[in-house]
């Protein structure tokens, strides 16, 4: 987005000017945005979400700045910046909200909190779950 609206949509109009697709003004720099589609698994199944800004750079690890540098100049380091959190553990909170669009109803999935797991904090849940059924 451009650095003083809130429009999501640059276009590069120069060597250093952007054009805002909302307000058709030229600025001379952008934000990057970040949006993931991700497929998360667990023993229950897989399902397919998506993680915006914040959620996406806890996810990551890394800023949306710093993950378009890369982008831009190093395509093989944001390969594997993608592929970090890979097969690691995490805890996500999720919001489903059905959606219809050319008469199909679907259920759009989407991050709005993503966490390490602690383990001594999930185990104690645990514990307290296990103790309410004995």
């Amino acid at each position: 987005a451009v650095v003083s609206t809130q429009s999501t949509g640059v276009i590069q109009e120069g060597e250093s000017e952007y054009r805002c697709e909302k307000c058709n003004r030229l600025y001379p720099d952008f934000k990057y945005r970040l949006m993931l589609s991700v497929k998360l698994a667990d023993m229950s199944g897989v399902e397919w979400v998506t993680l915006f800004q914040e959620n996406g750079e806890k996810l990551l690890g890394r800023s949306t700045q710093e993950l378009g540098q890369l982008k831009e100049t190093a395509d093989e380091q944001f390969d594997k910046a993608l592929d970090e959190p890979l097969f690691r553990r995490y805890t996500f909170k999720i919001r489903g909200k059905l959606e219809t669009w050319n008469d199909e109803t679907r259920t759009r999935m989407s991050v709005f909190n993503v966490a390490d797991i602690d383990p001594v904090k999930e185990s104690e849940r645990m514990l307290r779950e296990i103790a309410q059924f004995a």
